[in-house]
């Protein structure tokens, strides 16, 4: 009877402890899952706002072409007319107030619309803005570490491109997988995500 009661309790006991392992074990999975997802959604963010930012690089240079060119047309002998750039992306910037649009989209927009029909017929506009784009490049991979590095991403070498008049950017976060002692239940490895930034539609027209 003692015997009985004995191995009763042994096996009570063996179960209790094997419903705790299976516990454990459930919970460093869910825990590495989230860790996971949140890594993931970390450089999700990441992508994103260094991809806006890049964008943003490109119209500051842009902007500046914008407020400084001057069309000169020559209309007789010795008379030129003058036609600053800013002059006319004003002009559309006024006609889209009541769009609805915020103030930077409707700026956004009235660049990317006057750009496109003025670069085919003014070379020398052309010419300035792959210069603006060429420069805004040089320091565009700075712009996407320190942005990478303050949400939480890898600090890596920038891995960005143009497509489709877009920038796209890879960002990455490490994910440290967490393990129970000799039982390995995930590896610790880098999690990728690509963001991309709005369309910048003249950049088709240079040739991006």
């Amino acid at each position: 009877m003692k015997q009985h009661i004995t191995n009763e309790r042994g096996s009570g006991v063996i179960l209790t402890i094997f419903c705790f392992a299976i516990v454990g074990i459930m919970l460093i999975l869910v825990l590495n899952i989230t860790m996971a997802f949140t890594k993931k959604e970390q450089a999700s963010i990441a992508a994103e706002h260094a991809s806006l930012a890049a964008t943003s690089a490109i119209y500051d240079k842009v902007n500046d072409v914008i407020n400084s060119h001057v069309k000169i047309i020559e209309v007789e002998d010795g008379i030129d007319i003058l036609e600053p750039l800013i002059d006319k992306v004003d002009a559309r910037k006024a006609s889209l107030s009541s769009s609805g649009l915020s103030s930077n989209e409707i700026h956004i927009r009235a660049v990317n619309e006057v750009l496109v029909a003025e670069i085919p017929d003014d070379p020398v506009l052309r010419s300035k803005l792959i210069h603006a784009v060429s420069s805004a490049k040089v320091g565009i991979p700075d712009i996407i570490r320190n942005i990478i590095n303050s949400n939480g991403g890898k600090d890596a070498d920038p891995v960005w491109k143009f497509k489709d008049c877009q920038i796209v950017v890879e960002a990455k976060t490490e994910f440290k997988a967490a393990n129970q002692e000799e039982i390995t239940f995930a590896s610790d490895q880098d999690i990728s995500q690509v963001g991309t930034g709005p369309e910048i539609p003249f950049l088709e027209i240079l040739g991006y």
